[in-house]
């Protein structure tokens, strides 16, 4: 059996941040359309509070997109200088039911994700927005500016971490990459300052307590939450839910995994109404998204199989045309 890896370097290479972003985004419309098939994912709770195993997988019936990912996540690797979240992604064909690639999952799961959020954004926020705020300077912090930058003409930056030298090893590698030149990069002391004046949010934190105090919110702003993914993380408060309309990549998944919202449904803040639409549908015109320039957007993403496998196809089609990826037998 024959098969191709590819590696983190080839990710980048097959593909631009805003054709991921296409490629996402008609991932979001065949899973709204029930076009694609994606279960809810299995999660395995390992030795430590917060530690995590995650299965998913999906078939794209459209793009005949097949395949699944495993991916770990342990919040305490950074101290070891270990990525939080490592993942390993397979392609199969779905005519054949052949195995067709396997591809490195830590760099495409940051990957796709700066995608959708650059999706959202693109759907969401005021086509007029320039400044983003970012919480949580990690390893998906970096793609979450490039899919943001890829959707909007974005001028200032200001991130936040509680870490402040992971926030300002974030700002120096956004300065190093072209996409950011003539970009104002801040260092935020505090979540307040963060927000001032920022009209696209961004959290991408693994916090399970709120990172920001939601009465601090202006009209008009979009915010992008990818950071919590289980019952009990609560990334934003119950105030910023009670502001915002809400749009989410899987109702399903969200409904149970997603704690931001699924904390406020229990205590009867909002009701499942309230969750207006998945972003596929925004996207196919089948359901509205912002009504009005004062309104505040809010995109709620757990991730879903769907990205990955869509991104991994994309990777390996494209990825054979420039002839990346290297052929291996097993």
């Amino acid at each position: 059996m024959r098969i191709k890896v590819f590696t983190a370097q080839d990710i980048d290479r097959a593909l631009s941040m805003a054709e991921a972003i296409e490629v996402v985004k008609d991932a979001f419309i065949q899973l709204s359309l029930k076009k694609a098939q994606s279960p809810v994912r299995t999660s395995l709770t390992l030795k430590e509070p917060g530690e995590a195993a995650l299965i998913m997988s999906a078939y794209l019936g459209e793009t005949r997109a097949l395949g699944a990912k495993m991916v770990t996540v342990l919040p305490w690797n950074p101290r070891a200088n270990l990525p939080a979240v490592q993942g390993i992604v397979f392609l199969f064909d779905a005519a054949t039911g052949s195995p067709m690639a396997i591809l490195e999952g830590t760099h495409l799961t940051r990957f796709r994700t700066g995608a959708a959020s650059g999706a959202a954004t693109q759907i969401l926020s005021r086509p007029d927005s320039r400044s983003l705020a970012v919480f949580g300077a990690g390893g998906q912090a970096f793609f979450q500016a490039k899919g943001v930058l890829a959707a909007r003409r974005i001028e200032r930056i200001r991130v936040f971490d509680l870490l402040p030298e992971r926030a300002d090893e974030l700002i120096e590698t956004l300065r190093a990459d072209a996409s950011c030149r003539k970009i104002e990069l801040v260092r935020a002391g505090t979540p307040a300052e963060a927000l001032e004046g920022a009209e696209i949010v961004v959290t991408a934190t693994t916090s399970s307590r709120p990172v920001f105090d939601g009465k601090l919110l202006k009209e008009g702003m979009h915010i992008n939450a990818i950071g919590s993914f289980k019952p009990e993380m609560q990334e934003v408060d119950e105030e910023t839910i009670r502001r915002v309309r809400i749009f989410v990549d899987s109702l399903e998944a969200c409904l149970e995994e997603a704690g931001d919202l699924i904390i406020p449904l229990k205590k009867a803040l909002i009701q499942k109404a309230d969750i207006l639409a998945e972003l596929g549908e925004v996207a196919t015109g089948k359901k509205g998204g912002r009504g009005s320039v004062r309104e505040i957007t809010y995109f709620k993403s757990v991730g879903n199989a769907v990205q990955d496998v869509s991104v991994a196809q994309a990777v390996y089609l494209r990825g054979g045309e420039k002839n990346l990826g290297q052929e291996v037998d097993l």
